[in-house]
């Protein structure tokens, strides 16, 4: 078994600073979204490559030279059984980034991590569930504003009121007569 956090929190730091380095894998490994692809004047990344093959970088990346000198000659002896693994903490790690992010509600929504700190109520709210989890800003300015990863996230505006522009749309008035 491998352990991500705690004592082994290493494993995750080293797993997304890999994801830091290599931005085009990390884009295509976690389904480029079309809205960060537009605003950022590009082309949308899809893989050509299987994940298997990603996952199996970052594993080479994360227990390569482990400190662990076992879990190095487990690695040395049979990479591919690290796979699993990494993709098991890629799906944890969405799991308790949307989590964190059901508790900040719809009003988190795309906001990058910045603008939210901006809010006292939501910056304080942030501050005390990074001690359960410090690898939310890191995630978030990846998954921000892609639904594949982000269940929060709406591609509305902020502030949009569709139930007014419904009525509009049925020509029914919001006050009845």
């Amino acid at each position: 078994t491998i352990h991500w956090e705690g004592v082994h929190s290493a494993h995750t730091e080293c797993l997304l600073a890999w994801c830091k380095e290599n931005e085009d894998a990390r884009i295509k490994l976690f389904s480029d979204s079309a809205k960060d692809a537009k605003e950022q004047g590009r082309k949308k990344k899809q893989s050509s490559t299987s994940r298997d093959v990603v996952y199996s970088q970052v594993a080479q990346a994360v227990f390569s030279n482990n400190e662990d000198l076992e879990v190095q000659q487990l690695f040395k002896e049979d990479p591919k059984a690290f796979i699993k693994p990494v993709s098991t903490r890629f799906g944890t790690l969405r799991r308790k980034y949307n989590a964190f992010n059901k508790d900040l509600k719809q009003s988190g929504a795309g906001k990058t991590y910045a603008e939210l700190q901006e809010d006292p109520k939501m910056k304080s709210l942030i501050n005390t569930k990074l001690e359960k989890f410090s690898w939310w800003p890191e995630l978030h300015g990846w998954w921000r504003t892609n639904p594949a990863f982000n269940h929060a996230f709406s591609t509305a505006d902020a502030g949009q009121d569709f139930a007014s522009a419904a009525l509009e749309h049925f020509n029914i008035s919001k006050h009845p007569q």
